[in-house]
């Protein structure tokens, strides 16, 4: 039997044929479907939306004609179109702060699942024709991975004649059912239609599907690690809450591994690790019920740990330099902590009555401890691997808000246990005061050195939401995504704006969709002056965006995909966080 991932060279050959089709046709495309209303369109459809505001996947978007049907019905929208001429073209005939657009596309849609979102409705109208038979399983699996409990995937099938040059292939409303069936879907209609264009010889069958509402057992999951798990020290606790850490602030550096499971840096879990539990050993807080000495004794506080006393758990961060000593110190903390996490919670977490683990860790052997570092993606891969499932890495990403209460409820009344075995009182205030996850110091130096420097230069800055242009004495470093509410002081995160606009009127509030995208060249031309130019800060930029905007460049670096990267985070802080958006008006 051949693997689902094999494509036979026929299937590429059309599959490129096909693009250069709707490259050159773009014009005819938009006449044909902008013709007829998304509710014209699409009124089998309507009667299944959900009634309250929901997020929408629209995969193959076109013209962008059902991604605005969605948005005037008061549903935010992911766009996948990855028909460079298309989506452009879209995006400014239907401009909306309610609509995301994104290059991407079946069967993989990489950017969309790195970003955490799940859907409630997923859009497929004239597109499945277009994935070719060795890769529909694949797709499909993907697809239902993306769908919420309860939600919709709807598919229009078209039969009949066809162009050879547009990439389609035959296909069976059984076989769409079938996949279904076999990724716990069920139907909620599957109805025959005319061609709209009347065309001889063309049908359609639309297919609604929706997802039983009993979820993932993703959340059950955690649930029972942190309420009912026997702990002998805090350490389950630990590392899933560097697991929700790491999925707020560093899901760049995760890498899928096939459909089930996703791969992230051994040596990332060990540096949050050791974030979390340094204010612990500062305040001498009881981790286990075993120790009696009063002095609290944890794997890693061994002597390279001492030699790392002059920093703060805030230096212990992804990107930072260390040298010489300090760095060798940290190397072997590091290790020692992998050993930790290997050895302790990642064996001893597994899934309710089996002995399989849930965190699978792969160390790599033993590195020499480097007299220079940084602590970058390489760096961190280099300690190894640890596989998790994706629903798991899911959970965390979308729900991490409400995880992490939990864990530290938990986690204080551990705490409290293990001081009254050890005859111990505890400071409240003190416990409170260790289990804070500290942010480095708002800062947006760097950004505001660049922007003076650019001004002697003689270079124009503008506001990148007005489009004003800037004095050099008069103007704010503002953080595009508030950091009230996603503490980021990523390079990328941070832009000139006018004094009036940041403090009066954007202040802690998301920008829209639509500020962003009509806001796009400014702030691409910002990057491109501000770092991408400047050879010293070009690999802290870029880095950076890496690991908070879930990029994975390649062999090259487009101020673009940082861009399109930036909208997806918007869509989900909007949700996940429910923070106010807010568009600029004059």
């Amino acid at each position: 039997m051949k693997s689902h991932s094999y494509q036979p060279p026929s299937e590429r050959k059309k599959l490129i044929t096909a693009r250069k089709w709707y490259e050159n046709n773009s014009e005819r495309i938009f006449e044909e479907f902008e013709r007829f209303s998304f509710e014209e369109t699409h009124e089998a459809l309507l009667n299944h939306l959900p009634k309250e505001s929901g997020i929408v996947l629209d995969v193959g978007a076109g013209t962008g004609r059902d991604a605005a049907g969605f948005a005037n019905l008061g549903h935010d929208v992911v766009a996948v179109e990855p028909n460079d001429k298309l989506r452009i073209s879209a995006r400014k005939l239907h401009p909306s702060e309610k609509i995301c657009w994104v290059d991407d596309s079946l069967p993989k849609l990489e950017k969309v699942r790195k970003n955490g979102l799940t859907f409630d409705v997923i859009n497929l109208s004239a597109v499945w024709m277009h994935v070719a038979p060795s890769e529909r399983r694949k797709a499909f699996r993907r697809l239902a991975s993306l769908l919420t409990p309860g939600g919709l995937m709807c598919f229009t099938l078209r039969h009949g004649p066809f162009e050879p040059v547009r990439g389609f292939w035959d296909i069976s409303p059984d076989e769409v059912l079938e996949l279904a069936r076999d990724f716990g879907l069920f139907a909620a209609c599957v109805s025959s239609e005319e061609d709209q264009l009347g065309r001889d010889g063309i049908t359609w069958t639309r297919i609604i599907l929706r997802s039983p509402g009993d979820g993932t057992g993703a959340l059950p999951l955690l649930r029972g690690i942190v309420l009912n798990d026997n702990k002998s020290s805090t350490y389950k606790l630990a590392l899933l809450r560097v697991l929700v850490r790491i999925a707020q602030s560093s899901a760049g550096l995760a890498r899928p591994e096939g459909e089930d499971h996703v791969v992230l840096p051994l040596g990332l879990f060990a540096l949050y690790w050791l974030r979390l539990y340094s204010p612990l050993l500062d305040r001498n807080l009881p981790q286990n019920p075993l120790n009696t000495t009063g002095t609290v004794r944890i794997g890693f506080a061994n002597n390279a740990f001492e030699q790392l006393q002059e920093f703060t758990s805030l230096d212990f961060r992804v990107g930072a330099s260390f040298q010489s000593i300090q760095a060798k110190s940290l190397h072997r903390v590091l290790q020692q902590i992998c050993s930790t996490l290997n050895n302790m919670p990642m064996h001893f977490i597994t899934y309710p009555g089996s002995d399989d683990q849930v965190f699978v860790a792969h160390k790599q052997s033993r590195v020499r401890a480097p007299s220079q570092m940084t602590l970058d993606s390489t760096y961190l891969f280099s300690f190894g691997t640890v596989r998790i499932p994706f629903e798991l890495w899911q959970a965390a990403q979308k729900f991490g808000a409400w995880i992490e209460p939990a864990i530290l409820a938990e986690w204080k009344e551990l705490m409290k246990g293990y001081a009254r075995s050890q005859n111990r009182s505890l400071d409240i205030e003190k416990v409170e005061d260790a289990l804070v996850w500290s942010e480095p110091d708002r800062t947006t130096a760097i950004s505001r050195n660049r922007a003076k420097h650019l001004f002697e230069k003689g270079i124009a800055l503008h506001c990148v939401w007005s489009g004003r242009k800037l004095k050099i004495d008069k103007f704010d470093i503002d953080h595009c995504f508030p950091y009230s509410a996603w503490p980021c002081d990523d390079l990328w995160n941070l832009m000139p704006s006018s004094r009036s606009v940041n403090q009066n009127k954007k202040r802690d509030k998301l920008p829209g969709l639509l500020t962003l995208n009509k806001s796009r060249e400014r702030i691409m031309e910002w990057w491109s002056h501000a770092y991408v130019r400047e050879r010293g800060i070009k690999q802290q930029f870029f880095n950076e965006a890496q690991a908070s905007l879930r990029l994975d460049f390649g062999l090259t670096q487009h101020l673009d995909e940082i861009f399109d990267s930036v909208t997806l985070q918007q869509t989900q802080l909007k949700f996940n966080q429910q923070i106010t958006e807010w568009n600029y008006s004059q």
